[in-house]
Formats: C-alpha cells, structure tokens, sequence
C-alpha cells in the first residue's frame, strides 16, 4: 500500500507536467522508481507504459475537447511507424536483458542514452532555424519508427524527440508540437503493453500496483491538459526545456545511486 501511494504521488506529478509539455510522465518518474528500487526493470517498464498510456488518452481527449488542431494523416502516419518502433524497443530491452547478466547493465544503459538523447534535444529545440515540411509518407513513417523504438527501449515515452522531431520536419510551433507528441506516445506505449502481454504475460508483474499507476497518471493527463490551455507559447518552450535539464540531473542521480 505504502508503495503504491509513494509511485502514485510521483506519477501524478510527473504526468501533470508531462501532459503540458509534451513529455511523458515516465521520463520523470523512471529514474525515480529505479532509484526507490522496489520492482525490476520489467516491472518498472511495464508501470512506466501504463501510466504513459493512460495519461495520453486522457490527455489527448482533453487537449481535442479544447480545440487542439490535429492533422489525421500525420498523426495516423507517424503513429502506425510508433507502434511498429514500440515492438522492436520493447524487444530490444529484452535482448539486452537476457544478453547481460545483470539488469544492472541494462540500467546504465538506458540512463547514458537517455542522457545523449535528451541532450540533442535540448539542442534542436534551439535551433529556430531548423524548419521543413516533410510531406513523403513513406519517410513520415520511417520518422514514426525511430520514435517509438527509442521511446519504447527507453521507458522515457518519446516526448524528448517527439517535440523537437515535430517543429522540424513538420513546421509545427510548440504547443501544437506538444500535442501531436502526445498522440504518439498514446500508441507506442499500447503497442509495448500488447507485446508485453504477449511476450511476458501479464502475470508476471505486480499487478496489485496497477489501479494506482491508472488513477495518477489519469488525473494527471487532465490536469495538465487544462493548464497547457492557459499556457502561453513562450512558457512551454521554457518549461519543455526546463523539464529537459531536470531529467537529466535525475538520471545522473539514478546512476550514482545505482553505482
């Protein structure tokens, strides 16, 4: 019980910021989890993809109910290529799992990718210059596949290349960024969950912990999605960044703590 309320405070906190960000809540509270060290790296993985999941639905359906513009065909497009990269991450995590001796490695991995990743991030955001309008839909997809391969291997939701990735190579600004981002991340993660339950199975995790993980990161979907409304361009940008700077000094603190 006590875990459950603990990994339920982080998540809904995560997910609110998440949901205004574009980012998902698992970028958050991943490091997090892994530093309390109570469940493995599946099981952590799993809680990550679930709360993930939840917080886009809720979120998405919100932001749409709130006159959020979304173009079908990018959205389907880049989704469908998510959720074929959310299999292969997903996969790829469990080569790497059963490929080391100890998922101890497998952690550190995932906290120095995650640290690059966010890293390159931090830079195309910057970068205003950087603008395109990628129109081939065999290219979109391939775009959709890298995405969801990353997002997925890593549990961080995509959102750290989701965003930047939109405002390039789509001309997007970043709040419309921020939502599409979401829309991605709601199919990678369902495609994770399904493979789980068709690789692992869905017995082998703590399922006890899962209404909390739903309930958190439901509400913190809605909370968020109400004050990205209020929000000016100017001050997601400022939060995406800031949110950026502050995942990557919680992975280096993961890390020692794992060391």
């Amino acid at each position: 019980m006590l875990i459950g309320i603990t990994y339920s405070i982080v998540i809904l906190l995560s997910c609110i910021f998440g949901a205004i960000v574009g980012l998902s809540g698992g970028l958050f509270f991943r490091p997090i989890f892994d530093a309390i060290g109570h469940h493995d790296v599946m099981n952590i993985g799993f809680f990550a993809s679930s709360a993930i999941l939840f917080m886009a639905i809720v979120s998405t359906i919100k932001k749409i109910q709130d006159g959020t513009k979304i173009n079908p065909k990018i959205a389907i497009l880049v989704s469908l290529g998510a959720v074929f990269g959310g299999t292969i991450g997903n996969l790829l995590l469990e080569y790497f799992l059963a490929f080391f001796q100890h998922e101890t490695t497998v952690q550190y991995i995932q906290i120095v990718v995650t640290i690059i990743v966010l890293i390159i991030s931090l830079i195309l955001t910057a970068k205003n210059d950087l603008r395109c309008e990628l129109r081939n839909n065999i290219l979109i997809v391939i775009l959709g596949v890298f995405l969801g391969t990353i997002a997925t291997f890593l549990g961080i939701g995509g959102g750290p290349l989701n965003v930047p990735i939109f405002m390039i190579f789509f001309g997007m600004n970043i709040k419309d960024a921020t939502a599409y981002s979401i829309v991605v991340i709601l199919f990678s993660h369902l495609s994770r969950l399904v493979t789980l339950g068709l690789t692992v199975g869905y017995l082998y995790f703590d399922l006890a912990i899962l209404p909390f993980v739903i309930i958190a990161a439901s509400f913190g979907g809605l909370i968020g999605a109400k004050l990205t409304k209020i929000s000016s361009e100017k001050t997601v940008k400022r939060l995406f960044q800031g949110a950026l700077c502050l995942v990557i000094l919680l992975n280096i603190i993961s890390g020692l703590i794992l060391f």
